[in-house]
């Protein structure tokens, strides 16, 4: 099945998620298809919710996703645990459709409840999902206008290709990757997402948790407030290939829980605010081949301080480029063991003052086995290798 969507013609003709969404239920209602959404920018109110079997294609930076201005108001009465409702302080701004985050200063991560409003009267927003916890007025409790912008949750074989995401940030606020990105994927299978672009989203750009088989090519994001590319929660198999992830609030890529046996090869991760890559808790036996961390504002590769069984250990580093940063080329923190680094180059390319990379490999006191074979590793502050690491020429 093929069904076009454009603002003045294809198969359905309108301008919001809404003639998105009948699209995209219509096709996968048959059992799967291809969306095609015609050049022209949509508004988002609410996720873009994709289904099984079924393949979402634009025409590249000529069809634009992009979210709406948020709204945000705190409670006039605490939103329990299990209620589908919550009395707000304003209720100006919210809409019927709307999709909205209710959080408070004890929350966050998966604890955040991400739902839609399904009807308003006066000040109270009645929404189709129960709350995930109580969620305290007096304890910043807040609602607003957050998602996904595109959501693929419990879903296998769909593809995202050919799309430009607008997050506006300026007039929204966070959602935690956990929950939402630009892009997002969740106790999804064998999906792509192919020729994307992710723009000043309030959030992580493109986040996929609880995965099996995803794979992520061409895709670049840029300006979004917190993480560029984030899998995490237990994702095995990843492949992120020549994508980009230029000035992001905190890291290029950021392998969270358990990022297994993924391929991470040929991206660039230029001028982020915190790392270029970090690879923390439980992330072990993943490929980095032919990357280029350049101009991060701290550590270029980051392994996280982790205790032995959780370490991101097993992790294997061919032919990158690791230049530029603001902290070392490559940090080693907790107890990691087992890092192969062959073949790259890690270096300052500028000259007295003007380097900032102190470190070429830096391995902390705890870990071990880190292995260093063929590599070019100059013009450093303070040492090209620091620590327990073991040269081969």
């Amino acid at each position: 099945m093929h069904v076009s969507v454009g603002i003045a013609e294809g198969d359905l003709q309108g301008d919001t998620n809404a003639v998105i969404q009948q699209a995209i239920d219509a096709a996968g209602s048959y059992g799967g298809g291809t969306v095609e959404l015609l050049p022209g920018t949509y508004t988002l109110y609410d996720s873009v919710r994709l289904r099984r079997n079924v393949h979402l294609v634009g025409s590249g930076d000529d069809t634009i996703l992009r979210k709406c201005d948020g709204a945000r108001s705190g409670f006039v009465v605490d939103a329990d645990y299990g209620q589908k409702k919550v009395t707000v302080q304003d209720p100006a701004g919210f809409r019927v459709g709307m999709g909205v985050l209710l959080s408070d200063d004890r929350a966050g991560g998966w604890i955040d409840t991400v739902t839609t409003i399904t009807l308003i009267q006066d000040n109270i927003l009645f929404v189709n999902s129960e709350f995930l916890m109580d969620y305290d007025g007096d304890r910043g409790g807040v609602v607003y206008n957050a998602f996904p912008l595109i959501a693929g949750i419990d879903v296998d074989s769909v593809s995202i290709e050919g799309l430009s995401v607008d997050g506006n940030r300026e007039k929204n606020w966070d959602i935690n990757g956990c929950v939402g990105g630009g892009i997002y994927l969740h106790r999804a299978r064998k999906c792509r997402v192919v020729d994307c672009t992710v723009r000043d989203f309030a959030g992580d750009g493109i986040s996929f948790q609880t995965t099996q088989d995803i794979e992520v090519e061409r895709c670049q994001v840029l300006g979004a407030s917190s993480l560029g590319f984030h899998p995490g929660t237990g994702s095995v198999r990843p492949v992120i290939r020549d994508c980009r992830s230029v000035g992001n609030g905190h890291d290029g890529i950021f392998l969270c829980w358990r990022v297994q046996a993924g391929t991470f090869e040929r991206n660039e991760c230029l001028d982020n605010g915190r790392y270029g890559i970090s690879i923390g808790h439980k992330d072990t036996d993943n490929l980095f081949q032919g990357n280029v961390l350049r101009g991060n504002a701290s550590h270029g590769l980051y392994f996280r301080d982790e205790k032995t069984t959780n370490a991101g250990s097993r992790n294997r580093f061919l032919e990158n480029t690791i230049e530029d940063n603001g902290g070392s080329g490559v940090c080693v923190d907790g107890h990691t063991v087992d890092l192969t680094f062959e073949a790259n180059v890690i270096r300052d390319t500028r000259s007295g003052e003007e380097r900032t990379q102190r470190v070429g490999i830096q391995a902390g006191a705890d870990s071990a086995r880190i292995r260093a074979k063929g590599n070019r590793i100059e013009n450093h502050i303070d040492a090209d290798l620091l620590g327990d690491v073991s040269v081969e020429e």
